[in-house]
């Protein structure tokens, strides 16, 4: 049975690269907060074109993740300190970075405070 891939629990600052884009909060599994920070500018897809809602912040996650099933999977997850899939913390654990992009989400209390600590190696 896969795992559920909703946010619960979230909040944070969208970047791109070292711009801040959005504030968000999610409360169970709602969107009770936002707030543009550079006029749409930058937006990733989900939310430039369809708007921010609860479900494209959530699509928007959803496709920086790894598909449960992938090849090394489980090794992935162990290798960020997570023993089962929480969508929630999976976000956390990498701000929300797939290293595809330069997109990814800042938090007050946990995870790197610039791009250039998600980049080094």
């Amino acid at each position: 049975m896969s795992e559920p891939r909703f946010i619960n629990n979230l909040k944070g600052t969208l970047y791109y690269l070292e711009t801040p884009l959005l504030n968000f909060t999610i409360e169970n599994r709602h969107l009770t907060h936002y707030e543009d920070l550079n006029n749409t500018k930058l937006f990733p897809p989900e939310l430039a074109l369809y708007g921010v809602s609860y479900g494209n912040i959530n699509e928007f996650f959803l496709r920086r993740t790894m598909e449960e099933g992938c090849m090394l999977y489980r090794e992935h997850l162990r290798a960020i300190g997570m023993d089962s899939f929480n969508f929630d913390e999976y976000i956390r654990k990498n701000n929300g970075n797939n290293n595809l992009d330069n997109y990814w989400v800042r938090f007050e209390d946990f995870g790197a405070k610039t791009f250039a600590m998600l980049t080094r190696t």
